[in-house]
């Protein structure tokens, strides 16, 4: 009995003899993917141009993304509220010289854009909140639209038109053949930065290029409606929306001008603000 035992004891070492031999042969490179697995780079360590809309958002803390992020498709539900929920608009640039409203316009020294200020209730100003990571606002005006459920809160809910410089380190911009894919960039990437607390369908309804002063930029207009409106306290089933980007010449960064406007305020206003656009 004990000759079986040792020779199945021999066999076994043997074995683990030529295991051992043949990881020796394998080169450290190999091995280590071998034992560990293949090397994997978080979301979050890379740029924001690479990154997918659903990684965008979580690195955003977003609280939802539900947004269409194709251009010009069909609608597509989305998880969204309108531009500025804040309970306290805290308007960013009509005290500063940056941005002033003159008569009944608005100028923005930074971006070097100017537009229509329009009537009561609307008032120079973009709400303080709309300036993230992503975008920062220098000049604007603004309307309460009403109050919405938030997360069972009651929140005040405005109407925008805000106007400032592209974001360069978050949106690459090399030239004037940049300004169509870089206009359809910023409505996804505004989708999914300002429309996250209240369920929404988004659809992208034109994308065309504008002459601003003599410069060229380009628009893109997009529709946002509420399905759920009524149980989240909304005075309106949609709002509509704009972003142009305008080419301020060689070694300047482009101007970005943003509006939405709840049904309740006149959607019409959009386009009474992109046409009244002008550069300085």
């Amino acid at each position: 009995m004990m000759w079986v035992l040792t020779a199945m004891t021999m066999l076994v070492l043997v074995i683990i003899a030529l295991m051992i031999k043949d990881i020796a042969r394998m080169p450290a490179a190999a091995r280590q993917v071998a034992l560990s697995g293949p090397e994997r780079t978080p979301a979050s360590a890379r740029p924001y141009a690479s990154r997918s809309p659903r990684a965008l958002a979580a690195a955003l803390g977003s609280a939802a993304l539900r947004g269409s992020a194709s251009p010009m498709a069909s609608p597509s539900p989305s998880g969204s509220a309108s531009p500025s929920p804040s309970p306290s608009p805290s308007p960013t640039g009509s005290a500063s010289p940056a941005a002033s409203a003159e008569g009944a316009q608005v100028t923005d020294s930074t971006s070097g854009l100017s537009y229509q200020l329009l009537s009561s209730p609307w008032q120079p100003g973009c709400p303080g909140a709309l300036n993230t990571p992503m975008f920062s606002w220098s000049a604007g005006e603004s309307a309460l639209a009403g109050l919405v459920s938030v997360a069972g809160s009651a929140t005040d809910w405005y109407g925008n038109a805000c106007s400032g410089l592209l974001q360069e380190q978050q949106f690459p911009y090399s030239g004037a053949a940049d300004l169509e894919p870089t206009a359809i960039g910023l409505a996804g990437v505004l989708d999914q930065v300002y429309y996250s607390a209240l369920p929404h369908y988004r659809t992208l309804e034109s994308s065309s290029e504008i002459d601003v002063s003599g410069h060229p930029g380009w628009v893109v207009t997009f529709l946002i409606t509420y399905p759920d409106a009524a149980n989240e306290g909304l005075n309106w089933t949609s709002e509509a929306g704009a972003v142009a980007v305008v080419d301020r010449g060689a070694g300047q960064v482009p101007a970005v001008f943003y509006v939405s406007v709840p049904a309740n305020l006149g959607t019409a206003a959009v386009g009474t603000l992109i046409s009244s656009l002008s550069l300085s």
